[in-house]
Formats: C-alpha cells, structure tokens, sequence
C-alpha cells in the first residue's frame, strides 16, 4: 500500500491539532524505583477523549515500562467523541507527552489508528514527533514469527 499524499489537510485535521496544542513541555520525574524492560509494548483502544479513558493508569505503566517499539493499535484517540463534545484533560496531554518523549529518546512507536481515531488515516505514511503513522505492519517476534498488525 503507498502512503497517500494530502493537497489540504482533511476537514477534521484540526481535531489533532486542537488536542495536541496544549501538551506540555516539561517532563515529569519518571520514578526510578521500579522499571522493567521490554522488547514490545501493545496498546490499543485508550479512547483519549473520553470520560471513560484510563489515562493516569496508562501514564504509570509508560513510566515505568520501557520497550523497543510500541505499537498503537487502533481508537488511541476517540475522534467520534471528540466530534461530539470536547473533553481533553491534562492526564490525556501526558500520555500523548510522554509517547512523544519516548520516541525522541529511540522508542519505534507505531500508531494504527482504528475505527475511532479515522482522522488519522489521512496520515499514513507520514511521522508526527517520530511516531509513525501506518495502515498496518509487520511485526517480526523473536522467534521469528511474523504478525500482520492491523485495525
């Protein structure tokens, strides 16, 4: 599949850019206490925009798990919800924060958007703050499996 190519952003572009245009600079201390390692992280259906989202919940399992790549599976963030009514917290900024930190320090982090987060499909192909945006991939285990990853 080729990316697609955009003569003007699509009309719910701004969506993006209205949840992204408050995150934070500052990074908050990371607790050095308890880390673990992996080699890849999965998540999917967070729904960021919705009352419903556990963000502070994901927010401590990103700071304290470390991975390779992590893949963003699909309904990250809930564009259906958002269309309806804004809700867009601070916990909902760190966890996007702290996926862009994470990829700027080397994390591969790939986001498939799904059903719910559609306005990002006019992104494929394209990076945002290092996180790739893709219609599927294939992700390789370590024994050599190969898994089609997709929405």
């Amino acid at each position: 599949m080729q990316p697609s190519t955009l003569s003007s952003p699509p009309a719910d572009a701004h969506l993006v850019a209205q949840a992204l245009s408050s995150v934070p600079a500052a990074d908050p201390a990371d607790d050095p206490d308890t880390s673990y390692q992996f080699r890849t992280l999965w998540l999917s259906d967070i729904h960021l925009g919705t009352r419903d989202c556990k963000a502070d919940a994901l927010l401590e399992l990103l700071r304290h798990c470390h991975a390779e790549t992590i893949y963003l599976v699909g309904d990250i963030i809930d564009g259906w919800q958002l269309r309806k009514g804004w809700y867009w917290p601070q916990a909902h900024n760190d966890v996007v924060q702290k996926l862009l930190r994470k990829a700027r320090k080397g994390c591969r982090v790939i986001f498939i958007p799904g059903n719910h987060d559609d306005l990002a499909r006019h992104y494929v192909g394209l990076h945002f703050g290092g996180i790739e945006v893709l219609s599927d991939v294939v992700h390789v285990t370590v024994d050599g499996t190969r898994l089609w990853i997709v929405h």
